[in-house]
């Protein structure tokens, strides 16, 4: 049982299954519905949750109800362009997308008849949420969620191709921001400002940054495939320096914009995230090892992990200032102090234990 659970965890985490041919149903289906990305939607729509609540308006149904709306929405875009590059050939044994974990088609763990239930029930799920929402609250709910659906086509290919046109990272900056944490705000209050936008912006740019890594580290395959990503548009050598660039402008991007919207001492909670952004400057910023260094646990992926790390601490460190600022708006003064000491450790802990790592 113990084992299990480990496993669970392990395939959660990083999308993989951790032993080869391991016959676990649930771990391979895990790892292949590649959940271990959710954690950037739960931070989207839990960023927008923290606004409303501390303008004292939050509902924690209807911020529960869109959780499970936008994780299924996200999991089931994750189904279809799997399920789409599959069909159309992009997807195949020797491609990166079967090398760094296991393929829901290509390796037969969930069928074409499962995902077209999974596709059924999600789409009536978010569509009587978004009826719902829309006669309760504002009609703008069924503009963002239109959005949204338009977006996952475009992705997916239909009616053309954006992924392969170069203009998937700006989809995913869309999706991430306004629809997500724009649209969770707009559903909990009725209303969505500029202010609010601002705030969020820095962690919609931090998604985009995780598709422009994962694009960088098939950047060889994709260019022989005639697939132009933004890397292979931009080239190799120029993507690596955006991507590096927005490893250390992040962080501080975040602090500014929590800052104007604060203007508290828990905005500066970003800045004790510098030691992670550096870490992975290094990593967006060099040449891709040509075997896995000791102990990394996820190749072939490399320069996506680096920047999963900016969204995972951007993400990380704007939930804790907005908590902390809104417990000390309510009153709790005392609990709002000790988070904010916790999280600063915490965040110079993390960028510790990877320079640690490092020199091993």
């Amino acid at each position: 049982m113990l084992r299990s659970l480990k496993l669970l965890w392990y395939s959660f985490r990083k999308c993989r299954v951790p032993e080869k041919g391991n016959e676990n149903v649930i771990v391979r289906v895990v790892a292949a519905s590649r959940l271990c990305v959710i954690p950037m939607t739960f931070y989207a729509v839990t960023i927008g949750g923290l606004i409303t609540w501390i303008s004292g308006k939050f509902n924690p149904v209807i911020y529960l109800a869109l959780l499970a709306g936008f994780i299924g929405a996200h999991l089931l875009d994750n189904l279809i362009n799997d399920y789409y590059d599959y069909k159309r050939g992009f997807d195949d044994p020797n491609y990166f997308r079967a090398l760094y974990g296991p393929h829901p088609l290509l390796d037969n763990i969930i069928s074409i008849k499962s995902i077209e239930l999974f596709i059924i029930l999600v789409f009536i799920y978010d569509l009587l949420l978004t009826v719902y929402l829309s006669m309760t609250v504002t009609p703008l709910i069924a503009v963002l969620a239109a959005v949204g659906v338009l977006v996952m086509l475009l992705y997916a290919g239909i009616p053309i191709d954006a992924k392969r046109l170069g203009a998937g990272e700006i989809l995913v900056a869309i999706v991430w921001g306004p629809v997500m944490v724009g649209g969770t705000i707009l559903a909990l209050t009725g209303e969505h400002t500029a202010l609010q936008a601002l705030v969020y912006a820095p962690f919609a740019i931090s998604v985009t940054l995780v598709l422009i890594g994962k694009h960088l580290d098939k950047y060889e395959q994709d260019s022989k495939k005639g697939i132009a990503t933004l890397p292979v548009r931009l080239g190799l050598h120029a993507t690596r320096r955006l991507a590096s660039s927005l490893a250390i402008i992040l962080p501080l991007m975040a602090a500014f914009t929590l800052a104007v919207y604060e203007k508290s001492i828990p905005a500066l909670i970003p800045l004790a995230s510098i030691p992670v952004a550096v870490y992975a400057y290094r990593i967006l910023s060099g040449e891709k090892p040509r075997e896995a260094p000791p102990g990394w646990d996820v190749w072939p992926l490399w320069y996506v992990a680096g920047a999963y790390m900016v969204m995972d601490t951007v993400g990380r460190t704007t939930l804790a200032s907005l908590l902390v600022y809104g417990l000390n708006i309510h009153g709790f003064t005392t609990a709002s102090w000790i988070l904010f000491i916790v999280s600063v450790i915490f965040e110079v802990y993390v960028g510790l234990k990877l320079f640690t790592y490092q020199k091993q």
